[in-house]
């Protein structure tokens, strides 16, 4: 035995891969829909693409939606979200032509429409978005709308698993995780009981019950009870996302394998948690060889967590463990007691549910807020900790059009962009659309805030095709490898997305991304006769009120007006506009849910926009 006041390694944790997660995340989810001809049954040839994101606050009852779609063989007849799974036709759950503005979609749903049935199929990825044309009246592009994660799977590793199954007490826990891009699996898996050390560990190609060929061999990764770290799945991948994939651990006494698990694709939210002693705030007697690893899952009705967590090399017996509430190197109050009958001496099993379960909970969790901390009698303040995170990515979204540009380009073109970012910051996926383009020269991240110019921080040009941009930046890439510092300009929204063209050779269309839930759409500068104005309306579509401001280079006496698709006249204002800012406040309470045509007019001009009460 012996004490050890681990001052270099809490340092070393806060430096590196634990301190990577801090202030990253926050309790939003991030969906997409990437729309084209091959997803509709039958596939509809065409060069036609769309992207649609989905930004779902943490309460769960705000859904903000945006899409932009192009090189349709003509105007939009109608855009629906359907019930179904990839590969198959379902029925229409909410129709979205209400929100469509030319070839762009935007609005938010709220209330009954986003119910807690809407929600868990959103999750499960189980709605399309459909959008139809006169030409192919049945849909000519359609996009599953996808969550933004990393796919993690809790394994359970023992000896009944094995083919033959072996008799022993031995078990281990493993985490998995599959980037979004495919190209990476991560893992850490914990043993304990086992009847020696481990001599090897390999992953195998079987489905449950039956013995596979090895494609990964694992033995490297191997640390005393421990199995860390990362490999390509990419020739195995198929395996993997069909559960045919399974771990085995191999010992002297079992050669064949002692104990065994199968990784299997579950739809839940994940998260997970490796436990060290670095982590703990306070001073640790221990072995040195103290470890851990939790898994958690989430229901998508988010009224059930799963969590299974074992441990290794402790001191002694495990007296408690619990979920606190507290940052990296922060204690935190106790929220969650784990009750001494799921503790089964190294294996920590059980449910939460009911008012243990509260949102003020989940949501910390998805912040990387709780910590899951395990007590003995030799250290009763916890022997060993982990931060729990998500598996879910950070999103950030942005509207594309030219009045971001600086200075404003008056331009047709726009369009829907997205970048989600990994727990561990280690890369980001992009997607973006545009419309109407002049042509296409180049695109690229540029690193500034609103408003104004910074240089390029990663190219974009080698993804561009047909108004489409799609792919990852990774830090694998050699050229401008993806940075915690690189996440970082992302979460302080000081990165945007620069399309040029040869009309437009400094950017004809920007994008300012950002995580902010319901972006507006930035406007340009409009013509009111001889005096220029930049308008704002917000929110869009609203419910109870919308606000207008209105930013003017001159005086004018102007009527803003609230005009039916019958061409009347709903309700009206007269407003004396003063060189600068101005404000309206538009009440419509007493307006029908429908589109209107907000007008501003003086004496020499007028200038329209589209207004949408929910």
């Amino acid at each position: 035995m012996r004490t050890c006041i681990r001052v270099s390694a809490i340092i070393i944790a806060i430096l590196f891969s634990v301190n990577t997660y801090a202030d990253h995340l926050s309790g939003k989810f991030l969906f997409a829909a990437r729309m084209n001809g091959a997803q509709e049954v039958p596939a509809v040839s065409t060069n036609a693409l769309g992207l649609a994101t989905f930004y779902l606050n943490d309460e769960r009852d705000t859904l903000c939606f945006e899409m932009t779609a192009t090189n349709l063989s003509g105007p939009i007849t109608g855009i629906h979200i359907h019930e179904a799974s990839m590969g198959a036709n379902g029925s229409v759950v909410v129709n979205m032509m209400p929100y469509m503005m030319g070839n762009h979609l935007k609005g938010t749903l709220t209330g009954t429409t986003l119910s807690s049935s809407f929600v868990e199929k959103l999750f499960a990825g189980q709605l399309y978005l459909n959008l139809h044309t006169s030409t192919n009246a049945n849909g000519e592009i359609r996009g599953q709308i996808l969550p933004e994660e990393d796919k993690g799977m809790v394994v359970m590793i023992n000896g009944s698993n094995e083919v033959p199954a072996v008799s022993n007490s031995a078990n281990a826990i493993g985490f998995f995780m599959l980037q979004k891009h495919m190209g990476k699996l991560s893992f850490n898996v914990v043993a304990d009981g086992l009847s020696g050390p481990i001599t090897g560990a390999h992953l195998h190609k079987a489905i449950a019950g039956q013995n596979g060929a090895v494609v990964e061999n694992l033995t490297t990764y191997v640390s005393g009870n421990m199995i860390s770290g990362s490999v390509d799945p990419s020739m195995y991948l198929d395996a993997l996302m069909g559960d045919s994939l399974y771990i085995n651990i191999h010992t002297t006494a079992n050669p064949n394998g002692e104990i065994r698990g199968q990784l299997m694709v579950q739809s839940y939210l994940h998260f997970d948690a490796k436990l060290d002693t670095a982590q703990e705030t306070m001073a640790v007697t221990g072995t040195g060889m103290e470890m851990g690893v939790a898994g958690l899952r989430l229901n998508y009705t988010f009224d059930t967590l799963w969590y299974d967590a074992q441990m290794n090399g402790l001191s002694g017996a495990i007296t408690g463990a619990h979920f606190h509430m507290g940052g990296v190197n922060v204690g935190g109050n106790v929220v969650v007691a784990i009750p001494s009958g799921n503790i089964n001496g190294n294996t920590i099993s059980g449910i939460v549910t009911g008012a243990m379960l509260a949102d003020t909970f989940i949501h910390a969790m998805l912040e990387g807020n709780i910590y899951l901390n395990v007590h003995t009698a030799a250290n009763p303040n916890g022997e060993v900790r982990g931060q729990v995170y998500r598996t879910f990515r950070e999103g950030y979204t942005y509207h594309i059009n030219g009045a971001q540009e600086s200075p404003m380009v008056t331009s047709d073109a726009s369009g829907t962009g997205m970048v989600s970012i990994d727990r561990g910051q280690t890369g980001a996926h992009y997607m973006m659309v545009i419309d109407s383009l002049s042509g296409f020269s180049a695109a690229h991240f540029h690193n500034n805030i609103p408003g104004q110019n910074g240089g390029v921080m990663y190219t974009l040009t080698p993804n561009y095709a047909n108004g489409g941009i799609f792919g990852y930046w990774l830090d694998t890439d050699a050229n401008t490898p993806f940075t915690t510092a690189s996440s970082n300009k992302f979460r302080k929204d000081s990165v945007y997305v620069n399309v040029h063209t040869m009309a437009n050779a400094n950017g004809e269309v920007r994008g300012n991304s950002s995580r902010k839930l319901c972006n507006e759409i930035p406007q340009s500068i409009s013509n009111l006769g001889d005096v220029n104005i930049t308008t704002k309306l917000y929110p869009n579509p609203a419910q109870t009120s919308t606000t207008l401001d209105i930013i003017s280079n001159a005086n004018t006496q102007t009527i803003i007006m609230v005009i039916d698709v019958m061409g009347r006249t709903i309700w009206s204002q007269d407003k004396k506009l003063v060189n600068g800012k101005n404000r309206v406040t538009i009440p419509l309470n007493n307006m029908a849910p429908g589109m209107y045509n907000l007008q501003i007019r003086n004496s020499t001009g007028q200038v329209s926009m589209k207004l949408m009460k929910n």
